[in-house]
Formats: C-alpha cells, sequence, structure tokens
C-alpha cells in the first residue's frame, strides 16, 4: 500500500466523522409532549364522548394519566392517584384516567379488579386508539401530564410530591 493510499484512507474516515458527527438528534414524536405544550384536543375521544379535560365546573388543573392493563406501571399509578384523589379531593386539580385498552371488555374488568372507581375514567375508542397513542406521544411509553384550564402542559410524569406544590 503506498503513502497516497494511506493518506487517501485517512481522508476519507476523518471526512466521514465529520459528516457523522455535524448532525444533530431531533426530538421524535414517540419522546411524548413536554412541558409548555398544548395538549392537543381530541374530540369524542371516548366511548362516552367525552373529551380530556373534566367538564362543567372545571378546576384549574387537570391530571390526565393515560393507563392500559397491559402496562403494568401505568396501572399501577392509575391506582395510587385514583386512591389519591379519592382520599383528598381538590377544588384546583381534578383527575382523569384514559385507559388506551383496545378492548372495552379488558378495561371495564381492570377497573373492577383494582377497585377505581368509573367516576374519574375514560377508555379511549378503539379506532381513536392509534391516533391518540401518535399525537400524544405515547409511543414508547404512557405518561401523565398536568394541565391548566387552557390546556397547557405544567409538567410531565408529576409525583405527588410535585402535585402538592400546586395545591
Amino acid at each position: 500500500m503506498t503513502l497516497k493510499g494511506i493518506l487517501f484512507g485517512v481522508l476519507a474516515c476523518g471526512m466521514l466523522l465529520v459528516v457523522t458527527s455535524a448532525s444533530t438528534p431531533r426530538p421524535t414524536a414517540h419522546a411524548g409532549l413536554e412541558v409548555g405544550d398544548v395538549l392537543p384536543e381530541m374530540k369524542s375521544l371516548d366511548v362516552r364522548q367525552r373529551g380530556l379535560l373534566t367538564e362543567g365546573k372545571t378546576p384549574q388543573m387537570t391530571l390526565i394519566h393515560f393507563w392500559a392493563a397491559y402496562d403494568a406501571e401505568s396501572r399501577v399509578e392509575n391506582q395510587q392517584w385514583s386512591q389519591l384523589f379519592s382520599a383528598t379531593p381538590s377544588d384546583r386539580i381534578a383527575y382523569r384516567g384514559i385507559s388506551l385498552d383496545p378492548d372495552q371488555d379488558v378495561y371495564e374488568r381492570t377497573l373492577t379488579l383494582d377497585q377505581v372507581g368509573k367516576e374519574t375514567q375514560q377508555c379511549v375508542r378503539t379506532e381513536m386508539r392509534s391516533e391518540c397513542l401518535r399525537v400524544m406521544g405515547l409511543q414508547q411509553r404512557l405518561h401523565s401530564y398536568l394541565v391548566d384550564e387552557r390546556g397547557v402542559i405544567r409538567a410531565v410524569d408529576p409525583t405527588p410530591q410535585e402535585l402538592a406544590s400546586y395545591l
């Protein structure tokens, strides 16, 4: 191998390294929504034709937790949030659990097994499920969003301690 061939190889590797390192990673749609984003409005989201935010006398904020029976972590969090909000009712923050289970029977049986009341729960209609997963950034992981009355996200996956600062 000649010196010219070695220099050409080193130069080609250097150019390849510069070109690939110059590109910046872009956030993907599956990363989820972020603080400051506006929660996309999903008209007639569930089987009862309710939207995401609570209806009637609207509190200042709503914790929207997406869960599914097949996702153990989100299911346990739904139980915990439901218990927390039923034990300590708040006029400032409402709770809404949104099930992404593809089957209505699975959703209802899960609520019964978990002893979670239906008054704060919704199940996304089957035909809306894939759109909801995409629009809400839930392809990789299910999230909780604390949103204000205008739909602006104030916290993503907040802890009960973080919620206490909003009370």
